[in-house]
């Protein structure tokens, strides 16, 4: 279930209120960049043209979208590939991400679907594959999640001091580091499927 987003909000959305359009862009118009900035080799401008073009999609068929089948964030998403793909056509350019995915071997897949519970071995924190599979895969988890983990893998805080920083105990950041990794093991799965699988429909599950 959305969470961030009911059939309330739905209904509004339908009627073209406005309160309820810019709300539902600023609820999901960062996670969107995010998502979009990395598949597009991180050029701003294109990426921010691939979220103007996918909110007006989104909303130009907002009566295609049923809650019943996936999130409004996934939904997004779903479109977004499309914008992207004809914003590569269009350059001339491949998609970047698409090709690292193709060109990254066995071993490397293995260790990031294992990350929940095994810490990435030394030899693959080293390959510079890796920082692009995680930066792709942070781009796809939430926030609080994605704050921790930096703080904890990037710059090699320890979960006390983690825990100081935020107000919070020490076993309340172990528990959240614990669900991060879970969450990151899922985005990363999610991310593998859909670039195995290149080929969605322009309307998303609903299309």
């Amino acid at each position: 279930m959305d969470t961030l987003f009911d059939k309330r909000q739905l209904r509004q959305l339908l009627r073209n209120d406005p309160k309820a359009i810019e709300r539902w862009f600023y609820t999901y118009s960062d996670s969107l960049y995010t998502f979009v900035f990395y598949r597009v080799g991180k050029d701003n401008q294109l990426a921010a043209d691939v979220v103007q073009e996918t909110f007006t999609k989104a909303l130009r068929d907002m009566q295609k979208y049923d809650q019943n089948r996936g999130s409004m964030f996934a939904w997004l998403t779903l479109l977004s590939k499309n914008f992207i793909k004809r914003a590569f056509r269009e350059r001339g350019r491949e998609i970047s991400y698409d090709r690292i995915w193709r060109d990254i071997d066995s071993g490397l897949l293995t260790a990031f679907e294992q990350i929940a519970t095994e810490p990435l071995p030394d030899e693959v924190i080293e390959r510079a594959e890796t920082a692009q599979l995680v930066q792709m895969t942070l781009a796809n988890i939430p926030a609080n999640y994605k704050h921790v983990l930096k703080q904890y893998y990037y710059q090699l805080k320890p979960p006390k001091e983690i825990a100081l920083a935020v107000g919070v105990s020490e076993g309340a950041i172990k528990t959240m580091l614990y669900r991060a990794r879970q969450a990151f093991k899922a985005a990363f799965l999610r991310l593998e499927k859909s670039f195995n699988n290149p080929d969605v429909a322009e309307g998303g599950p609903n299309g």
